[in-house]
């Protein structure tokens, strides 16, 4: 009988063994295929839904858009951007407006002697010409004519009376253009007048491609995606976001909190409200879950996409997590892995910096980092006594002291760490913080071993193989490093979300061996998170505490230096919980349960 997934664990370190290099499909036999039961319980056990918290959520989406669109409208970039783009509005309102506008041409036409509107153009222009202006007539009759020659005696105006005046005669064909020229002009007046009417560019469009790269471009920043059709900046969701995380200006935090909250609108609709009303059957949504459809093996999932749940901060985050409820006489417990992809990182890079993050909690990220970025301004007020972790750690404490000084260093080096952890270069010289000083200090001072994982393993290791091994026998293949080095880079740590996988496996098959599958039931899994409906008796919560923080525990590699730790939380609805303790007594827990 073949080992269960989390029997496999530890494994060696993927750079130094990839067992699929001896069994191709070691991956699929060993882990993905025993996970396919797994995601078939957690789809026929689907979500129960609460349709007031539905019926709730729409009301919270006209809210929102109407808050954007006031947002928007009282935004200084945005008011910056509408000016912007007024010439150009009003060049096209121009080049629309004349589309129709035409030349004399199209009225020129051969000299018709029966015609009086011909003649009379002809006489008054050849009047004219002659310096009789002030004998011109609205309309020349052949009466007129022959009363106007009786004492004029012209011959032209003979040969106008006549009809045999030749069409091609210089004061015929002059009369004829003036003709043309005068119904030129009164057709093209109106349109030049309304080309040069002055226009009003209508409101900023959160939701036009075209506007957004527009505004971002009048910025000058540039986005970490691109169309596949048209190679233009491509500002969705995910770049707004990290945008976001990489910017301190008020005005812009504003705008870009403005523009996430419209394009979750738009998710909030068309994904999850979309959802609700179709697939949700007496209370239950039952949607869809691809097994390792990402490249980086994590699952997704449709009907709806529960990657797409918004961020903790968002203004939907609790609103939509109030929809996902406990059938009647159960509570959801929701389990999570604790920063995985930060402890992942630490314990492969085995860098000496993310390490000591990792084990000394009197250390804090954000003072770490800032310290490193910004030395000069902080030790004019911590001082210069000590060693580095000594100094964050006194910054550390200054800030928590509500030192305002250092509390903005540290909030100012938050966009920083961001762009840098995920590859990012400096961008001082294009507006942005990142000066080529900070950005040597991150790769070379703080984090030598994370950038050398980089340079000395991911990179040549692709070129050579043409795809790298994540873990498990599981890999990622390319075709040019260059074009994808980011996401072979983050592909290493995020890979290890397939431990939430594990824990499901490991943990259905102990609810079956203790024949708890009535009073537990596994709803979702989201990147490192965990979802399940519980019976409300305190002896069960108890027993998945106990063994999903076991299991949660176990460690993914040999001698690794960092351990995992997950945590549970309880309530009534995917929004709100109550967070449980590791060792949580069946007493304790009865006196939380007792508040629901």
């Amino acid at each position: 009988m073949s080992k269960r997934p989390y029997e496999l664990l530890p494994f060696p370190y993927p750079a130094d063994y990839d067992p699929s290099e001896e069994q191709p499909d070691f991956f699929y036999e060993n882990f993905l295929k025993h996970f396919i039961p797994d995601m078939i319980k957690i789809m026929d056990a689907g979500l129960h839904i609460d349709e007031k918290a539905v019926d709730e959520l729409r009301k919270v989406i006209d809210d929102v858009l109407e808050k954007v669109s006031v947002a928007l409208k009282a935004n200084k970039i945005v008011m910056r951007y509408q000016k912007h783009r007024l010439p150009a509005a009003q060049k096209a309102h121009a080049e629309k407006a004349t589309q129709a506008v035409r030349t004399s041409d199209h009225y020129l036409k051969e000299y018709v002697a029966s015609d009086m509107v011909h003649r009379t153009w002809v006489m008054n222009t050849y009047l004219e010409s002659t310096g009789a202006k002030e004998y011109c007539k609205e309309k020349w009759s052949v009466a007129e004519l022959k009363k106007h020659n009786v004492w004029a005696n012209d011959h032209l105006v003979d040969m106008l009376i006549h009809k045999n005046v030749s069409v091609t005669n210089k004061y015929v064909k002059a009369g004829m253009v003036a003709l043309a020229e005068y119904k030129v002009e009164l057709w093209n007046r109106p349109r030049y007048e309304n080309a040069n009417t002055k226009v009003k560019v209508n409101a900023f469009n959160p939701g036009s491609t075209k506007q957004k790269q527009e505004l971002f471009s009048m910025l000058g920043l540039e986005s970490t995606a691109t169309s596949k059709t048209t190679g233009d900046d491509s500002w969705g969701r995910d770049q707004l976001e990290e945008l976001q995380k990489n910017s301190t200006g008020k005005d812009l935090l504003l705008l870009l909190d403005a523009l996430i909250d419209h394009s979750f609108s738009g998710i909030i609709k068309n994904n999850f409200i979309k959802a609700f009303d179709s697939y949700t059957i007496d209370g239950v949504l039952h949607g869809n879950i691809r097994l390792g459809g990402a490249k980086t093996w994590r699952n997704t999932s449709n009907s709806p996409n529960l990657l797409n749940m918004p961020s903790t901060k968002s203004i939907y985050a609790k609103p939509l997590k109030k929809c996902f409820i406990a059938p009647k006489g159960m509570l959801v417990i929701q389990a999570d892995y604790s920063s995985l992809e930060d402890v992942v990182l630490a314990n492969i890079t085995l860098d000496e910096g993310k390490l000591a993050i990792q084990k000394d909690k009197t250390l804090d990220a954000h003072c770490y980092n800032a310290l490193g970025y910004y030395p000069e301004e902080i030790e004019k007020v911590i001082g210069v006594q000590g060693n580095y972790k000594d100094k964050v750690r006194r910054f550390k404490q200054m800030v928590e002291g509500k030192n305002t000084i250092l509390k903005e260093i540290r909030q100012k080096s938050k966009p920083n760490t961001f762009k840098l952890a995920y590859l990012g270069f400096p961008d001082a010289d294009k507006g942005g913080t990142i000066t080529k000083e900070i950005y040597d200090n991150y790769h070379n001072v703080l984090y030598p071993e994370v950038r050398a994982f980089l340079d000395d393993y991911v990179i040549p290791t692709a070129q050579k193989q043409g795809y790298l091994h994540l873990g498990l026998g599981a890999r990622i293949y390319c075709d040019n490093v260059d074009d994808v080095f980011r996401t072979l880079f983050n592909s290493n740590f995020q890979f290890w979300s397939i431990l939430t996988l594990i824990a499901v496996n490991e943990l259905n098959y102990r609810i079956e061996q203790e024949q708890l599958t009535e009073e537990i039931q596994i709803t979702s899994t989201i990147y490192d998170s965990i979802y399940s409906n519980i019976s409300s008796n305190a002896e069960i919560v108890k027993w998945y505490n106990d063994n999903l923080v076991e299991i949660g525990k176990k460690d993914f590699l040999v001698c690794q230096q960092v351990p995992n730790t997950l945590e549970c939380g309880i309530g009534r609805n995917w929004a709100e919980e109550i967070a449980l303790s590791p060792n949580a007594t069946t007493a304790e827990i009865q006196k939380i349960l007792n508040t629901f």
